[in-house]
Parts: structure tokens; sequence; C-alpha cells
């Protein structure tokens, strides 16, 4: 049980990725906010040395932290050999932040969540400078969705739209790469679902 803990915990480094990625300049650029849709999730699949991983995020319900509000984001990752391993975060605020985590818990499969304390490290709090790159429309999922596009310190691009519920992520590049395979509303985020080719411009 020990080591599978320990396997969980090292899942948090994509969560560090994830949280790198959505912070804006603080001289004003555009931020990357949260995509607030009840029963919205996304399903992505991120890229490493160690092959393929697919995880999926959730919208939650409204919570609240030592008197402070805000709302349960659950990412729910794949793990071999032990099945999906669940994050939950309470989020303050309007974008997915490292100072913006009230709370976050960590739950095995069949298993009930445990708060984690501390879970990110200090330099993770601090703003990272990003820049709008550019705006352009993309068919994923069966859809037509408006993309933005923002670059990072350290080589890192990151996509968004406010399409995508969730992080309203697209896709990532940088050390630990993903991009978005499917999203939606309701029913099973993790079912494979066949899409309707784009119609033809006339």
């Amino acid at each position: 049980m020990a080591r599978t803990w320990m396997m969980g915990a090292g899942l948090l480094s994509l969560l560090a990725v994830l949280i790198q990625s959505q912070v804006a300049s603080p001289q004003g650029m555009p931020e990357l906010p949260l995509v607030v849709r009840e029963g919205g999730w996304a399903r992505y699949q991120a890229v490493s040395s160690e092959g393929p991983t697919r995880f999926v995020v959730k919208v939650g319900a409204p919570g609240q932290h030592q008197g402070k509000q805000g709302r349960w984001f659950d990412m729910e990752i794949e793990v071999p050999a032990t099945g999906r391993i669940t994050l939950q975060f309470l989020v303050a605020g309007e974008r997915f932040g490292a100072g913006n985590v009230l709370l976050m818990r960590a739950a095995l499969p069949g298993g009930k969540p445990r708060e984690v304390a501390g879970p990110l490290p200090d330099e993770l709090k601090t703003r990272r400078d990003g820049r709008f790159l550019q705006k352009t429309t993309e068919t994923l999922a069966g859809r037509t969705l408006e993309v933005s596009e923002y670059s990072y310190s350290g080589g890192i691009t990151a996509e968004w739209s406010a399409s995508v519920p969730g992080l309203g992520l697209v896709r990532m590049s940088g050390e630990s790469p993903f991009q978005l395979v499917d999203f939606g509303v309701g029913g099973d985020p993790w079912k494979e679902r066949v899409h309707p080719a784009p119609a033809a411009r006339k």
C-alpha cells in the first residue's frame, strides 16, 4: 500500500506542470481561467518516456475550507497495475493557480479520499510570465473550437479554449506534453465515443 501511495505522489509532477502552465503574467497578460460547467469533463492523453497516460478532469461541486469558498475539480489518472487514482482540488478564484488551491485530497481505487498536506512546493506559487501568441480555430472531438495559444518561460506553450470544461486546456508542450482527446457534459468521460466528421465547406 505504501508503495502504491508513492506512485500516486509521483504523479504530482504532472500536476505541477499543469499548474505552472495556467499562471498568467503579473504585468497584465491574458490569464487562462477555469471553465466552470456543471457536470463538465475533459479527457487528455499525456506522453512521457514511460509511455502514454490518460487522465480526466471533471468539474465538481462548490465547497469551502477554513471559511474560504471554492469549487472542487477532480483529476482521475490511469496508473498501470493500480487503476485510476483520483486527485481532488478545492480551488478558489477563477484560475487554477497554485496559490488558489485551498485543499487537496487523493484516493486510490476503491478507497476513500485522504487529505494531502502541503502538496505544492513554494516555487510553484510564484507567477510565471506568459505571452499571448495567436487565436485559431480547430476541430476536435467533432466540434469546432476557438483556441488561444500562449507561451511561457522554459519553452512551454499552452492552448486554451472556453469550450473545454475544467482547465480549458486543449494541449500543452514541454517535458510532459499532453493533448485533449474528448470533452463533454454528463455521461462517462472514460467512454470512447465516435464523433461525426465535420461537414465539408461548400
